[in-house]
């Protein structure tokens, strides 16, 4: 894979190429770099032509982030609404490290709006300093799924957001260096990473673990999400 895009919003990456967070981000980019283009095993009801699978592209990043590197997996945004028994409702991003708040969006484009908005609340609640979002490139997009959130088109709607959304982070698309999906890795070749994987190296490190609640639900009580836009605003 390769970084062939980048953006950065409100000086994010001023901020992320500074002392305090260079190493990280660094540390993030060359591991973005080595994500494989995993073909998907079946053919994709959406088209034929969708052929990435990128449940697999997430687990190899779980397994060199969380597992191989010390990237905390899943960080806790909000917790979960205290009348809520699956504790399902709460809020978590995809990674972070050295106050970096982290999101991979391989999906629906309407995610990754939500990705940058948890970021701003992570940064309200005093989670993290600076934003980093992953997305594919238009082209990527198009061999990967329908609807796919794509650079161009994020960097397109934060650019008229500047006055509005005060968030600094950096955006990143990306795409295959070689675009013959045929040499691409079929998704049986991820790593079969699990929660009880990425925890069991989190103890050998001395952490706590991480709840397999599968957390970042949507359904976070909306007087909880204006008061806290008002606080980022």
């Amino acid at each position: 894979m390769r970084i062939a895009a980048e953006f950065g919003h409100k000086n994010g990456e001023d901020i992320l190429r500074s002392p305090k967070f260079a190493a990280a981000y660094e540390e993030f980019r060359a591991v973005l770099e080595q994500l494989p283009a995993y073909r998907a095993a079946k053919v994709k009801k959406t088209s034929p032509d969708h052929v990435i699978a990128p449940g697999a592209m997430n687990h190899w990043l779980d397994n060199e982030l969380c597992i191989k590197r010390d990237w905390d997996w899943h960080p806790l945004i909000i917790e979960a609404d205290p009348t809520d028994t699956t504790g399902k409702s709460n809020v978590r991003s995809d990674f972070r490290k050295s106050r970096i708040e982290v999101e991979v969006q391989f999906g629906n484009v309407a995610r990754y709006a939500y990705d940058v908005y948890k970021m701003a609340i992570s940064l309200a609640q005093d989670h993290a300093d600076v934003g980093l979002q992953v997305v594919c490139t238009k082209r990527f997009a198009a061999i990967t799924g329908g609807n796919i959130a794509y650079f161009e088109r994020v960097k397109r709607e934060l650019e008229r957001s500047r006055l509005t959304l005060m968030v600094p982070l950096v955006v990143l698309g990306i795409e295959p260096e070689d675009w013959d999906a045929d040499k691409y890795p079929p998704e049986a070749d991820a790593p079969n990473v699990t929660a009880d994987d990425i925890n069991a190296a989190r103890r050998r490190r001395g952490l706590a673990p991480v709840p397999d609640d599968g957390g970042d639900d949507t359904g976070v009580p909306l007087d909880v999400l204006r008061e806290l836009a008002a606080r980022v605003a």
